[in-house]
């Protein structure tokens, strides 16, 4: 199990790629692609806010191995997808990021164009 210090560390890391590279966000264009997942299409750009981009307030915890239950913490596949679907249909033009991660868990954050 990844300590929170190696968490947040890695966060950084991924952080100073994405930055480099100019990921963004990922906008789920039709939710068709939900049902694929996973794998997710979502760049891990760690604590980076992309130009052009804000945080919301959603995130998402998410359960990144596809082999959880729905009374675990964290959310099982066949949850997040079902959140996903809910919170693109308010929300669409928003996209999503994994802004956290750790070995079998990560958060995905939306975000909006600023």
């Amino acid at each position: 199990m990844m300590s929170l210090q190696a968490i947040r560390q890695l966060s950084d890391e991924q952080a100073k790629k994405a930055a480099r590279k100019h990921k963004v966000p990922y906008v789920i264009a039709d939710m068709m692609e939900v049902d694929n997942f996973p794998p997710f299409p979502f760049p891990n750009i760690g604590s980076y806010e992309p130009k052009g981009w804000e945080k919301t307030e959603t995130d998402f915890f998410v359960d990144k191995t596809g082999g959880s239950h729905d009374d675990e913490p964290a959310l099982s596949l066949n949850q997040f997808k079902a959140a996903l679907r809910g919170y693109v249909s308010e929300n669409p033009g928003h996209g999503f990021a994994i802004t956290e991660e750790g070995e079998f868990q990560c958060y995905v954050t939306a975000f909006k164009k600023a």
